[in-house]
């Protein structure tokens, strides 16, 4: 597995949740409400369409990126499309479709009824009981909130800052600190001894997204009960995992 999956991995497995902290600009206790309001922001947007791009630096020198890569995706009320890396992700109306282009395999799993559209930490809920230790919420303006999440010793992450828009929920900018001791990490790459995931959002549009976007039929096709790779895909591997 490459550096950048064994990063992008971790970072879609290993965050998440919310316990009250501190005194701040939202009610006390109530912070998990800001980070449910940015899940279902995303999980039930109309049409949304945005650019994220990924900096893979050490937390001390965020002037030299180790690595870059650029995130395209496109909601519609609970499906979504999200082209990261080398990989294709699809929710559709049946299924959900995994694509890695380097490795020639398509991944067919049952539809997620609550998914993590964007797979980053921030709108991946369930863990943050897990690994939580304190959260606060300010303001940096009328419109802009900042929530900094530190999290227990051991936890791989160590820390976040997450910044949004207070009016809409719509993220600006994620910053992910990870120990450089973490499983999979290379600690030879931060010297620091902590290593920084930076998420910027831009390019915002509500324009409606067409329906071609969510397609599973782009990739594959079912004959004879069995799933076979579209023509475009011929010699793909496909792994299937429905519940029967």
């Amino acid at each position: 597995m490459s550096y950048t999956k064994c990063l992008l991995f971790l970072t879609y497995c290993l965050l998440c949740a919310v316990i009250p902290a501190m005194s701040q600009t939202v009610k006390p206790g109530s912070e998990i409400f800001e980070m449910v309001s940015i899940a279902e922001t995303y999980r039930d947007a109309p049409d949304l369409s945005f650019n994220v791009q990924i900096n893979y630096t050490d937390s001390a020198n965020t002037g030299t990126i180790i690595e870059q890569m650029t995130a395209n995706y496109k909601l519609h009320s609970g499906l979504f499309y999200t082209y990261i890396d080398s990989t294709e992700i699809v929710q559709g109306n049946r299924y959900l479709v995994r694509v890695n282009h380097d490795d020639s395999l398509i991944i067919v799993s049952d539809r997620q009824e609550y998914p993590d559209v964007l797979n980053i930490p921030v709108t991946d809920t369930l863990y943050w009981r897990t690994f939580i230790q304190s959260i606060s919420v300010t303001d940096l303006n009328d419109s802009t909130r900042l929530l900094v999440a530190k999290f227990k010793p051991g936890a791989a992450y160590t820390s976040y800052e997450i910044q949004y828009s207070s009016d809409n929920y719509l993220l600006q900018d994620v910053k992910c600190y990870i120990s450089a001791s973490a499983p999979g990490v290379d600690a030879s790459l931060f010297p620091s001894g902590k290593a920084l995931i930076r998420f910027t959002f831009s390019g915002y549009s509500t324009n409606p997204v067409g329906s071609a976007w969510f397609s599973e039929d782009k990739f594959i096709v079912s004959q004879n009960g069995q799933f076979q790779p579209r023509p475009d895909y011929t010699g793909y591997v496909i792994e299937t995992n429905i519940a029967q």
